[in-house]
């Protein structure tokens, strides 16, 4: 609901986003970019605030929205805050607020867009960091939605999970696994599948795109270009940091070495390795994965490997270059099928499957911890062969599915927050 207050005197329609970590996380500042420029598309005047852990870094990226600091992934603060909330709420909204606070307390609603943040898969503390924001929204009587997610299984904080979802206005869900574990729960607010955002966001023009390439030295537009985005991680789920050393080692990319030279052997092809993730520091830094698995191609592939910090549209328009990709991180793969490129992945969670399902590509997506050599050549060789038709199918559900249901995230808000001014939300 909008609120008017004397003291603050805050705009009449004011959104604001959490749950993303980090904008150097590209496939995290898709998604909010993407949210970003879709509600300046529906409400051009509305104010934008983005909850974030690091303001500081994010600012630049995001200069035309409001970059609030957020206490979700600090214990302590988190604690104090949901504290000072509390108090807020007990005292009938007299208790002074911080800036935070303020800010969840004046919104119109909160978008949260979490991803596949809220999941005990990978631990518990990460989805009950991810709830904070929520908590917070609903001790301050504001609205929250939690838009085109992949969210659970659950197990060790169901109940809290539960607890927190139920009151939620209305959920949104990128994957057919996800709206049935949901819908197992029989929660009261509206749940309905869409599909991620970064499905909306623009990559930069097509000749930008090709200066980019040409400007890394080496690029050959006769010969067909294979795009890969490799992970710095190579088991997300056991949380395993490598070491320079180690990379050039591990089997994923061994693989993916074996399918690059199969490829050029068959067609010519040259190789661009597409980082996707860039920090925050090494650990996170998809650079070093690229590096090493550039050392592992021949000097024939010409391999061309982005160094610089892209923006996620020109790693989109990069990736829209490309005749086929192999993708090991997702939004690297949504921004390849939201272009109609044959892709294949290379999976280390479910979320994964989701896409690949929705786009009808369930059969190009390996377990990155158990592919061999062998394999995915016979993958890319299939895949390759099949591009024409694979590249029909995808513009086919883009236009008919995928698009449409990307567009349906936003105008749930009109559709599901009736209690906002209606020339303010719109019809």
């Amino acid at each position: 609901m909008v609120r008017s207050r004397a003291n603050d005197s805050p705009p009449r329609l004011r959104f604001v986003l959490t749950g993303t970590f980090h904008s150097l996380n590209r496939g995290d500042s898709s998604m909010q970019l993407a949210a970003v420029r879709s509600l300046r598309r529906h409400w051009p005047d509305a104010q934008i605030a983005i909850h974030t852990p690091h303001p500081l870094d994010d600012q630049e990226l995001y200069d035309d929205c409001e970059i609030v600091a957020c206490s979700r992934r600090r214990p302590i603060r988190a604690l104090a805050a949901v504290v000072t909330a509390c108090l807020w709420r007990a005292s009938r909204g007299l208790l002074p607020l911080p800036t935070e606070l303020k800010s969840y307390r004046d919104a119109s609603v909160v978008i949260d867009l979490s991803g596949d943040g809220l999941t005990e898969t990978f631990g518990w503390r990460c989805p009950v960091s991810h709830t904070v924001p929520l908590l917070l929204a609903h001790l301050l009587r504001t609205p929250f939605c939690l838009m085109a997610q992949t969210i659970g299984p659950f197990s060790r904080f169901e109940f809290r999970f539960r607890w927190i979802l139920k009151r939620a206005a209305f959920i949104t869900v990128r994957d057919d696994e996800t709206l049935r574990y949901l819908s197992g729960w029989r929660l009261a607010c509206p749940l309905e599948m869409t599909a991620d955002l970064s499905f909306l966001l623009e990559p930069i023009p097509r000749a930008e795109a090709r200066h980019l390439l040409e400007a890394l030295g080496g690029y050959d537009p006769s010969r067909p270009l294979v795009g890969i985005t490799p992970s710095n991680l190579h088991n997300v789920r056991s949380a395993r940091w490598y070491g320079d050393a180690a990379l050039s080692s591990r089997a994923d990319l061994q693989a993916i070495a074996a399918a690059c030279h199969a490829l050029q052997r068959e067609v010519g092809a040259q190789v661009l390795v597409i980082p996707h993730v860039f920090g925050p520091g090494e650990n996170y830094d998809d650079r070093r994965a690229a590096n090493a698995l550039a050392a592992l191609l021949e000097p024939s592939l010409h391999p061309l490997v982005i160094q610089e910090v892209l923006t996620p549209s020109q790693l989109k328009g990069l990736i829209g270059c490309c005749d086929l990709f192999i993708g090991m991180r997702m939004h690297a793969a949504v921004a390849a099928v939201s272009q109609a490129i044959p892709t294949l992945t290379l999976t280390y969670s479910r979320k994964f499957g989701g896409l690949m399902d929705r786009v009808g590509m369930q059969e190009f997506s390996l377990d990155c911890t158990r592919v061999s050599p062998d394999e995915l050549c016979r993958q890319v060789h299939d895949i390759w062969a099949a591009r024409e038709r694979i590249a029909a199918t995808l513009r086919e559900r883009l236009t008919n599915d995928i698009l449409p249901a990307a567009e349906r995230n936003l105008t749930n808000l009109s559709k599901h927050l009736p209690a906002c001014p209606k020339n303010d939300f719109g019809a």
